[in-house]
């Protein structure tokens, strides 16, 4: 099933909240995964099936498990920035809290797909600007009960 989600381009009128209006439909939460998981962001799987890019809404009881049925790009989303999990070249500075990210094996850094910030994994809830190239509105997100 899916479904678009209409999502304003806007901050909430709550200026304290940091979510984006994506953030507030994925109730996930800081679950020790291999994935990195904050209840602030909201996690979207991405694949392709038949030569078809599809989007599907993570819920917060598949996010916790450590083995998925569907494979895939997972994104990070967060005040309208869609985060991919990157191998960052050294001497990459986080864009978030300006300190170094660690030169290390695998993937140690977030960087929006977008606007291509770049940031330590936990900070990318910490983002105070929507991204102002956002393709998210673009995105169907679909269910899948049977993952």
């Amino acid at each position: 099933m899916g479904y678009r989600l209409n999502i304003p381009g806007q901050r909430s009128i709550d200026e304290n909240s940091r979510r984006s209006s994506l953030s507030e439909a994925s109730g996930l939460s800081s679950a020790s995964t291999r994935t990195y998981i904050n209840e602030a962001s909201t996690l979207v799987l991405e694949t392709i099936e038949n030569g078809i890019k599809k989007h599907y809404l993570v819920p917060l009881s598949l996010a916790q498990k450590s083995k998925w049925r569907k494979k895939g790009t997972k994104l990070h989303i967060f005040n309208d920035h869609t985060f991919v999990a990157k191998h960052l070249q050294g001497g990459t500075v986080c864009q978030v809290c300006a300190k170094s990210i660690a030169r290390r094996f695998g993937k140690q850094g977030y960087e929006c797909r977008d606007c291509l910030l770049k940031c330590h994994k936990h900070c990318h809830v910490r983002v105070n600007d929507n991204c102002p190239s956002s393709t998210i509105h673009n995105l169907e997100l679909l269910r899948d009960e049977k993952n």
